[in-house]
């Protein structure tokens, strides 16, 4: 089996168990945990991002836990959101086209992210930022911050 991590749209992470060496099944439970079709998004070397691939047009919620992290993986705020249910593995084995397991360290990231993206969440329900921009800057922010302690530590 392959761990990977599944995302919602409220930061709550789940692990999910795919078949190792069966692209075809890990692909239909991929789908299955976002809800459709999903295309694979690149935000760092080590670790895909499996996102709905029509969710913002289907409706979908933001992901701000998906969000967040990829733009701390790639070191830039993003002009876009990711939405919906977002599934993360390991790179593509270039001989099977199947996923591998996420590291160690990038297991501690996603989970760092979640949390903070939760905390922040729940703090403005009582202290309301002032725009979304202002809102999505702040959480970055905290995000970044979280995600250095978590890279410098042993």
């Amino acid at each position: 089996m392959v761990r990977a991590w599944h995302i919602d749209e409220g930061a709550r992470l789940t692990p999910l168990d795919l078949p190792a060496d069966d692209a075809g099944a890990q692909y239909a439970q991929i789908r299955s945990a976002v809800g459709g079709s999903a295309e694979a998004a690149y935000y760092h070397r080590a670790a895909v991002l499996h996102v709905p691939s029509t969710g913002s047009v289907d409706g979908l919620e933001p992901n701000l836990a998906g969000w967040a992290l990829a733009c701390g993986w790639r070191q830039m705020d993003l002009p876009y959101l990711l939405y919906g249910p977002i599934v993360i593995t390991g790179s593509y084995d270039a001989e099977s086209a199947a996923v591998g397991e996420l590291s160690g360290r990038l297991t501690a990231q996603v989970r760092t992210v979640c949390d903070t993206v939760q905390e922040t969440v729940i703090g403005w329900r009582t202290r309301r930022p002032a725009s979304n921009e202002a809102a999505l800057s702040e959480l970055l922010a905290y995000t970044r911050r979280d995600l250095a302690a978590v890279i410098s530590s042993p």
